[in-house]
């Protein structure tokens, strides 16, 4: 038998998804004050309330709960959460960055390159910005609605200005180890190369190959940039990593190299099972794989 405080608990979960999922900003703070009031030591709800005041940029209360909600964290995910797109230009986001990089530093060892990581950090929050409000727009208004092509040409404006700022920082320290700027800031600019043109993705695929073979770049991240190099260029993917929607509007895997044998080219490079992903994606997944 489940525990009505179970109950209600799942049930302030719902809410709180629902009115986050439909962009019901103001009311989900309402909520959320309440939950704090109940229980102000709950980082979670802490966290979630400097997250919905940045998202509604409502700035000072954003900084006010994101001060209590980072007091006890000693990691950086803050500092690349792309909810915090509207904070990272105010003075007070510098403070943050600060005391999370203390807090971090003193119990996982000092980043070789700050600087670097601080800047690929940023990236990072701007190439992730606005999937959100392009998300809740779509449960309004159509994928091909003037609102949504609005949004759309935002994020390319800011996708290009991250490439731009992100070739300017490799042209300076070369393509970032995980060595010097830990994982986060690594797995950034692959984020940003990712949403660059066909040419430039072929420029930097050397740099990443050659980071990946000294375990200083992600090779599960190398896989999904040489299928999506491949396919842009007509070739066959190799890891099974990018797939699109057909007439029927499903999402299909296609032109993919000997189908049989791709999990075992996913587990040399650490990805999962292709039928996790096809799952994930209702994708229709038939092919016996082979040793």
């Amino acid at each position: 038998m489940i525990s009505s405080k179970l109950c209600l608990s799942q049930a302030n979960k719902h809410l709180t998804d629902s009115l986050l999922n439909y962009g019901h900003l103001k009311a989900l703070i309402k909520d959320l004050q309440i939950n704090y009031k109940n229980d102000s030591l709950n980082e979670e709800t802490t966290y979630q309330l400097a997250s919905s005041y940045a998202l509604d940029k409502q700035i000072d209360s954003a900084f006010y709960y994101l001060n209590i909600a980072t007091k006890n964290d000693s990691s950086v995910n803050t500092l690349n959460d792309p909810n915090f797109y509207y904070l990272i230009k105010d003075k007070r986001w510098s403070n943050i960055e600060k005391e999370l990089i203390a807090k971090t530093e003193a119990k996982f060892g000092i980043y070789k390159n700050l600087e670097f990581a601080k800047a690929l950090w940023d990236l990072r929050i701007k190439d992730q910005a606005f999937y959100y409000h392009i998300k809740v727009a779509t449960k309004y208004h159509n994928w091909d609605s003037p609102v949504s092509h609005a949004l759309w040409d935002l994020k390319y404006k800011i996708n290009e200005e991250a490439v731009a700022d992100l070739e300017l920082l490799i042209a300076r320290y070369g393509w970032p180890k995980k060595s010097e700027v830990k994982g986060l800031a690594a797995q950034a600019a692959f984020l940003v190369i990712q949403h660059a043109d066909l040419e430039k993705q072929k420029t930097y695929l050397p740099m990443i190959k050659a980071a990946a073979n000294k375990n200083e770049a992600s090779w599960s991240s190398l896989a999904l940039m040489i299928d999506r190099v491949n396919i842009r260029e007509g070739k066959s993917q190799i890891y099974g990593t990018q797939f699109h929607k057909n007439e029927s509007n499903e999402w299909v895997i296609t032109n993919l190299r000997e189908p049989e044998y791709v999990n075992k080219r996913r587990k040399k490079v650490g990805l999962p099972p292709i039928e996790d992903m096809a799952k994930q994606y209702n994708i229709k997944w038939s092919v016996k794989q082979k040793d």
